[in-house]
């Protein structure tokens, strides 16, 4: 299996600051050796980035969303799998973006959150809360349209274990066509079979992995930390499970904050990495 690493160096628009430094930890900390362990070869390494700037925001995130996106078909036309590493859960945006093909999309979603806001649900106007929505087409229209995204249907979308959800976000969620898998049904059964069943149908998957889906106690450094999460094995092992459904056409971890870390959250974010790839490659986590 081929391997394109592109590192998003950056929370929102601000490069390596927090979350955006996450890319230059995880590469540090031995992550292209492990994946040669696998059997995988990583064939390229680059950096996504844009101009310094006074333009507005949402212009420079959308500028460089819409660079990841293209850096996303490169990797997809050359045969390798694009791994992303964030930076926030705005990465999600561009990787969809350069996979194209909406319709024939799934979106497996791990997140100790919804990111499923809209700027008129929203309790903290955190851009970063709002990328899922944003992706089935719901709010941010015009930084989905800079990017050149057309939206996912909401059908082909599991947001699997959120456990800290904004009261209008959760009213959303559960009204829409989102498959919801809640954190008492990670562990197996129907809910989590059935979800798996719908994504695995579908031609091609995005795989989006937020590390603070998982325990605290493995993953502390991270921005927003919600308890009583899964241990990093298991959430390797259904990150395995879901890159093994024979459709992974790409992968991104996202939200390890080096500066709040202690080394367990690099560590988590490897395992996790690891499980996917490994389970892609038919070797399991």
């Amino acid at each position: 299996m081929d391997i394109a690493i592109i590192g998003v160096p950056y929370s929102q628009d601000r490069r390596e600051v927090g979350m955006g430094r996450a890319p230059a930890a995880l590469l540090a900390a031995g992550l292209p050796d492990r994946l040669a362990a696998l059997g995988a070869e990583v064939v390229s390494v680059e950096t996504v980035t844009i101009p310094d700037s006074g333009a507005p925001r949402e212009e420079r995130i959308g500028d460089l969303l819409a660079a990841l996106g293209r850096a996303v078909a490169v990797a997809r036309e050359r045969g390798a799998l694009p791994l992303v590493l964030g930076g926030d859960c705005l990465t999600a945006l561009g990787v969809l973006a350069g996979l194209g093909r909406p319709e024939e999309t799934g979106i497996a979603w791990l997140d100790a959150h919804g990111d499923f806001n809209t700027p008129e649900t929203t309790l903290s106007g955190y851009l970063g809360g709002m990328p899922l929505a944003c992706a089935v087409g719901r709010g941010l229209d015009e930084l989905r349209a800079r990017v050149g995204l057309t939206p996912i249907p909401e059908r082909n979308v599991a947001l699997l274990g959120p456990r800290d959800l904004d009261p209008l976000e959760e009213h959303a969620l559960v009204h829409s066509q989102v498959m919801l898998v809640r954190p008492i049904d990670l562990v197996g059964g129907a809910v989590l079979d059935d979800a798996v069943t719908a994504l695995g149908d579908l031609p091609q998957l995005y795989l989006h992995i937020d590390i603070d889906l998982i325990n605290p106690e493995d993953a502390p450094g991270v921005d927003f930390a919600a308890p009583d999460g899964p241990r990093a094995a298991d959430v390797a092992v259904l990150a395995g499970r879901l890159a093994g459904l024979g459709n992974l056409a790409a992968l991104a971890l996202t939200a390890v904050n080096p500066e709040k870390d202690d080394g367990r959250t690099v560590k988590a974010a490897l395992t996790v990495i690891v499980g996917a790839v490994g389970g892609a490659a038919g070797r399991g986590a």
